[in-house]
């Protein structure tokens, strides 16, 4: 159980990035992260094709959420994405607009998520070639005045044959954690390199990190945030 469950987390990892460059096939997306503090509605990616192909690219928006430890994406018309679609000749680059449409003010942080998929080609697909359909990710958070900075309750807590590492998120905005050391009681480490996750403001989030008991009692975990350096002790449930 704890191998497919680590095999899941380290796709889901390579799928965002931690550079100001994301990349599927020939498409290239900048920045690979919007935030768009209050009074601010809107903000722009910029899409370019490196491929040898022309490529046709769909956007949309959807609004992320975290329940009981899983992300969540639902479609919503307060967040508009413009154009929805757009075709790409080798070398071309687009802009597209990120609006959130709605006129009530941001409370703490709102997370959304543009996804990009490129559309597979279909004359490439009668042709007998592999026509694959990419896609990116790209965290989007409009970020209201006042906003807390996230203030996260770590725990550890064992279920399926696996060892979960939970962040319960008391703040307003996300945490993003990446580059993660759990050093256990039991005298046992684990890492992750690369980006664990997100922990979005009042939520809660959950990870595998090891197979069940292999860290013992608790274990100190160290990590790179986007606020800077983690430090902290985690007790187990």
């Amino acid at each position: 159980m704890f191998d497919l469950l680590r095999r899941g987390l380290l796709a889901a990892s390579m799928a965002l990035a931690l550079s100001g460059l994301a990349a599927a096939e020939g498409l290239r997306v900048s920045p690979v992260l919007l935030e768009v503090p209050a009074p601010g509605a809107a903000a722009t990616l910029t899409l370019r094709n490196e491929g040898r192909e022309t490529i046709t690219v769909q956007a949309r928006a959807f609004r992320w959420t975290q329940a009981g430890g899983q992300e969540q994406l639902r479609r919503s018309g307060e967040v508009v994405v413009s154009p929805p679609a757009t075709r790409l000749p080798p070398g071309a680059t687009q802009t597209i607009r990120v609006v959130r449409t709605v006129k009530s003010a941001v409370r703490g942080e709102e997370a959304w998520r543009v996804v990009l998929n490129e559309v597979p080609d279909q004359g490439r697909r009668r042709s007998g070639a592999v026509a694959f359909a990419t896609e990116l990710r790209i965290p989007v958070f409009f970020i209201g005045g006042g906003a807390r900075n996230p203030d996260v309750a770590w725990a550890l807590r064992s279920s399926r044959g696996a060892t979960f590492l939970v962040a319960q998120n008391r703040g307003d905005t996300r945490l993003r954690l990446a580059d993660l050391r759990l050093s256990g009681a039991s005298g046992a480490s684990v890492s992750r390199p690369g980006l664990m996750g997100y922990v979005l403001g009042g939520s809660t989030m959950q990870w595998p990190v090891a197979p069940a008991g292999r860290l013992g009692g608790g274990a100190r975990l160290k990590a790179a945030t986007n606020l800077g350096t983690l430090d902290a002790q985690v007790p187990a449930r």
